[in-house]
């Protein structure tokens, strides 16, 4: 199926509208208006900015083809189900696949090694029918399910639905089906890569990010080169460096810069390096390397310091450089609302209550923004 440009266009407009309310995004450079086949890379570290970044890009240049890709755990069955659990009812049995088609999204596999149990009795039951379950899988696997006696087609009823999307390791398989899974997943990637060349060598715009899945300690994943290996000798590559603020404001703070890469280093390193260094950055390194309590003309001090010890190669938030001294109030006073800092008279206390609602992923916010900042020093550095 063809993307359907009208359909685009109106979920991108749709959802910027809705997006605005929950987040603040600031941008600095992008892409340019003429161009032929482009990549554009990022780092990964919510769930909305891929979205965020993408309908920008298209509502920038509109005539411009994008594309991207998706994991294949999108294209299954009931799929929609994990993201609204409250709708499990209605669509444990549905499949969007003609949907990511017309909003040009094609698929991947992300998932080389484990993968929901559901996901792997769709992909065996298309080719052998409904299997009994413990004809795949040994029953040291599936007795702490509870899906004893099922057959494939049973994972999608209601009462099993939420037991089948444990993980399973490819490796757990019985034989024949492990060499069949593994010999397919072979297969399909080569054809979803074969599938994005076409589309970007025909002059479209690929949004990627190599990482595959969320950073959840502000270290960035190794960076998967397959995708990009195969679009290398023909397509101009772009940075599209992503940090945020969590710190600031009732809304999420989104800041991200779009730059050519250079090849002065591997892409990791300078996607790493052309992240924006935020209050919240550094901030998290005072917080975990100060003392125990504080005041806020210790940080605001130790702030300062941190910032007039950065090296000139990287990019900091201008409203930081403008007016650090609000920019750390205003971040001390969310983390009290939050309970991450407590209040002992004039003098601040970090709590363990360091989570963020927004990134379910991140047990730890505060370590999250240090690794994130001294990850971004080390590949400055590497830069020079």
């Amino acid at each position: 199926m063809k993307p359907n440009r009208v359909m685009i266009a109106t979920t991108y407009i749709t959802r910027q509208a809705y997006l605005k309310f929950a987040m603040r995004v600031r941008q600095w450079g992008h892409l340019p208006a003429k161009r032929g086949a482009t990549v554009l890379i990022t780092n990964h570290q919510h769930i909305d900015e891929g979205e965020m970044i993408t309908a920008r890009t298209f509502l920038l240049h509109p005539w411009k083809p994008l594309t991207m890709c998706n994991s294949r755990r999108t294209y299954e069955t009931g799929f929609i189900a994990t993201v609204w659990p409250w709708s499990v009812r209605l669509t444990r049995g549905l499949n969007l696949s003609w949907l990511w088609d017309c909003l040009s999204i094609l698929p991947i596999e992300n998932h080389l090694f484990s993968r929901p149990l559901i996901s792997l009795a769709e992909e065996l039951r298309a080719a052998h029918g409904d299997l009994a379950l413990d004809a795949i899988l040994p029953a040291e696997t599936l007795a702490p399910l509870g899906l004893e006696g099922c057959v494939l087609s049973d994972l999608w009823k209601l009462a099993n639905f939420t037991p089948a999307h444990a993980w399973v390791k490819v490796a757990q398989l019985k034989q024949p089906y492990r060499r069949e899974v593994l010999e397919n997943l072979r297969m399909v990637t080569k054809r979803d890569i074969a599938a994005i060349v076409h589309r970007v060598r025909a002059g479209a715009t690929f949004y990627i990010t190599p990482e595959g899945d969320f950073s959840r300690d502000g270290r960035m994943h190794p960076m998967r080169s397959g995708i990009l290996d195969a679009l290398s000798p023909f397509a101009d590559f772009w940075l599209c460096a992503i940090a945020y603020d969590p710190f600031q404001g009732r809304r999420l703070s989104m800041l991200y810069r779009v730059v050519p890469y250079a090849g002065a280093a591997d892409i990791g390193t300078s996607l790493g390096a052309a992240r924006p260094i935020t209050t919240s950055a550094l901030l998290a390194s005072f917080l975990l390397d100060g003392p125990e309590g504080f005041t806020v003309t210790d940080a605001v001090r130790a702030v300062r310091e941190r910032l007039d010890s950065l090296p000139c190669n990287v990019f900091v938030d201008p409203e930081l450089r403008r007016a650090p001294d609000t920019a750390v109030v205003n971040a001390l006073a969310t983390l009290q609302k939050r309970g991450t800092l407590i209040r002992d008279g004039e003098r601040y206390i970090l709590t363990a209550h360091r989570t963020d609602a927004r990134f379910p992923h991140v047990p730890d916010m505060i370590t999250f923004q240090r690794n994130m900042l001294d990850e971004t020093l080390a590949s400055a550095q590497r830069l020079i």
